[in-house]
């Protein structure tokens, strides 16, 4: 029986809580008529579908993914959609796919480097990228993903916890921060030329259903993940701040806010056209609860 990895819950969690946001995020990518579109990892297939029901029959849209649970829930979402684009959905290996070189002329690629090599990946994804394509990466900082209104004593240390936990996890602190180092390294797989669309989602008590859901998910991942290396004075700290019957709890505080800070880093092989296409670049922008949007060159 085939099964999806660990943190499906949470990711799905995140996907529903701030579904508004996200899909404004694919439908500001620019996509040329008759485009070839390429989704790996598709992972659930949450952004495979949003993109199919945007595409145009004459445009196509590829989904990949390794794990085999991933590429079933995929079929099984596409199922419970319309679409006109001509849609295929594969089992494969980011590091080697089975395509041509620059058959796609948009390469999204969302939320996957903490399960990838990242290098590895960029170098593949620059390859079946067209020359005059780009490649879209969405992804987060996970010390500063996600803002909570923590007490100032447990927001001080609650970093080093999650640096420990991941080095212990992942053989590297700062696996969880991929962005940091993204830019460079796309560069350095051939892409010239390099811009970031941040997008700023805010949530204001009283939450509702899915945001609380999300919520709930969030503090039990952190539960598992970072809580072991909080010292003692801060895992108290951290059960008062989750405990959803106090009245001082995340869950229950009255204007409570959340915060969600989320990279968009577009790549493009040829300068020249992202210069062309930069009037076009509105990826970062979103509505909801509060949206805001910051660009880097």
């Amino acid at each position: 029986m085939s099964t999806v990895p660990s943190y499906d819950s949470h990711q799905q969690a995140f996907h529903r809580a701030f579904e508004p946001e996200l899909v404004s995020i694919l439908e500001n990518l620019p996509v040329p008529p008759r485009a070839r579109i390429l989704d790996v990892p598709c992972g659930s297939g949450f952004y495979t579908a949003h993109l199919a029901q945007r595409l145009r029959d004459e445009q196509t849209l590829l989904a990949v993914d390794n794990n085999e649970g991933y590429v079933e829930a995929t079929r099984d979402r596409l199922r419970e959609v319309s679409f006109a684009c001509q849609m295929q959905v594969r089992q494969g290996d980011a590091y080697h796919l089975s395509f041509d070189d620059g058959e796609f002329d948009v390469v999204w690629c969302a939320q996957s480097m903490i399960s990838l090599d990242i290098p590895e990946a960029l170098r593949e994804l620059h390859r079946v990228t067209h020359p005059d394509g780009y490649t879209a990466i969405l992804e987060e900082d996970g010390f500063h993903h996600l803002m909570l209104p923590w007490p100032p004593a447990l927001e001080a240390v609650l970093p080093q916890a999650i640096y420990r936990a991941s080095a212990e996890r992942y053989g590297s602190g700062a696996k969880l921060s991929p962005t940091r180092r993204l830019r460079a390294l796309l560069r350095r797989s051939g892409f010239e030329t390099v811009r970031t669309h941040t997008t700023t989602i805010e949530r204001i008590a009283p939450f509702d259903d899915t945001t609380l859901a999300f919520l709930e998910e969030h503090l039990a991942y952190l539960r598992e993940f970072a809580y072991p290396y909080l010292p003692p004075d801060a895992q108290h700290l951290f059960d008062e701040s989750t405990n959803a019957s106090l009245p001082r709890s995340l869950q229950q505080q009255a204007d409570a806010e959340i915060v969600c800070l989320l990279h968009v880093y577009t790549a493009w092989p040829k300068a020249e056209r992202a210069e062309e296409m930069a009037q076009h670049q509105a990826v970062g922008s979103g509505a909801g609860n509060g949206v805001k949007n910051g660009m880097g060159a």
